[in-house]
């Protein structure tokens, strides 16, 4: 039958869950819940292609708690996020079949939802990123904005001035890598990126403090609360300076076997989405 699968692969990971579907026919369909959107709600949303072009064919709104349940009104609807939804699942219908996991995390991180009139800082902390890995590669961070979430120059613009005020941008320029392998401007990129949002913990936890004895006090409270805490954001720090000490190993330790072992768990813990 056409309209039975055959084959499907499985969402899990933060906030993000569901399937992704080919069938007999050759279509495809994503099929995904979202509990990343600010708001009492979460959204399920099928997506397929529609006269050629990718659509959402079903939407549900649920509430996140239900135990305590509020009025779906007309007003739930208008405000619904279907641009930012139908934006995700534009992206995954157009990509390849082995990438569309990656790319259903990757556009949740990227396809942010307004909080009121403000983008959320998560949402300024994407752009720094690919604005460094712009400049890392080579290219006009500008321009890489406006591609990746399909803004004007004027939006772009105004986005990457508020990431380096909020202090996600380092004040120096930054030097292309060449000679490397594929996917190393990406640990680059995201070592740059630690090191201004550690340095603006550091900033803005010691800020009021005087006293060395009170400096020195504070400075180990925002390290440890930064790195070993138990926040969304320590834990995808870990993972990502552990992952970047695996790229280290596996192209500069002197030790083929430690070099080997650590590429085979860089290659694994990659293909896992997290």
């Amino acid at each position: 039958m056409d309209d039975e699968p055959t084959e499907a692969m499985s969402i899990t990971g933060d906030r993000t869950s569901g399937w992704i579907y080919s069938f007999a026919n050759g279509s495809e369909a994503v099929d995904v819940t979202y509990s990343d959107i600010p708001g009492p709600w979460i959204y399920s949303v099928e997506g397929r292609m529609v006269a050629g072009k990718p659509a959402i064919t079903r939407l549900a709104i649920a509430p996140r708690d239900p135990e305590k349940p509020e009025a779906i009104t007309r007003e739930t609807v208008r405000r619904a996020p279907t641009g930012t939804i139908l934006g995700r699942v534009k992206s995954t219908l157009r990509t390849k079949w082995n990438n569309k996991v990656a790319d259903v995390f990757a556009q949740a991180r990227i396809q942010s939802v307004k909080v009121g009139r403000s983008w959320p800082a998560e949402h300024f902390v994407q752009v720094a990123w690919f604005a460094v890995d712009a400049e890392l590669t080579d290219r006009a961070p500008r321009q890489v904005i406006q591609e990746t979430w399909g803004v004007s120059g004027v939006t772009a613009s105004r986005w990457l001035a508020r990431a380096r005020e909020l202090g996600y941008l380092p004040d120096y320029p930054l030097t292309p890598v060449k000679g490397r392998l594929h996917g190393y401007d990406y640990v680059v990129a995201t070592q740059i990126l630690e090191e201004q949002i550690v340095q603006k913990a550091f900033r803005e936890g010691l800020t009021r403090a005087s006293n060395p004895a009170t400096v020195r006090s504070e400075l180990g409270k925002v390290l440890h609360r930064t790195i070993f805490g138990d926040s969304k954001e320590a834990r995808q720090l870990r993972a990502e300076i552990f992952a970047a000490s695996l790229t280290q190993l596996a192209e500069g330790s002197p030790d083929e076997q430690v070099r080997a072992t650590a590429q085979r768990l860089r290659d694994r813990i990659t293909q896992v989405p997290r």
